[in-house]
Parts: structure tokens; C-alpha cells; sequence
């Protein structure tokens, strides 16, 4: 079949979608990253008990 008419670039929308994806995961990250408690970044490393050598 032949179209007379040209297809439209249907490029925009998709586009514009995309863009607000990420300005949105960019905005969630900003505004959970920004919390700086003091239990941030650390990890609880269990103590080895020392065993006695008489036992």
C-alpha cells in the first residue's frame, strides 16, 4: 500500500515521558540521599569471643 499522507514522528511524547521518568528517580534519589542521620553508613560487626587456652 502506498499513504499519501506522511506518518507524523511520534517522538515527542515518548520523549517528554522519559525525560520526567528521570527528573523523577533523580528527585526520589536527592530527597532519600539527603538524610544524614548518624546510623547512616554503618554496619554491625558481631565481637569474637576469645576463647581460654586452658579449657
Amino acid at each position: 500500500m502506498i499513504y499519501s499522507k506522511e506518518k507524523s514522528g511520534g517522538l515527542a511524547l515518548p520523549l517528554i515521558a522519559i525525560l520526567l521518568a528521570i527528573a523523577a528517580i533523580l528527585a526520589a534519589l536527592v530527597a532519600t540521599g539527603s538524610d544524614h542521620s548518624s546510623t547512616t553508613g554503618r554496619v554491625w560487626v558481631p565481637q569474637v569471643q576469645q576463647q581460654d587456652p586452658g579449657k
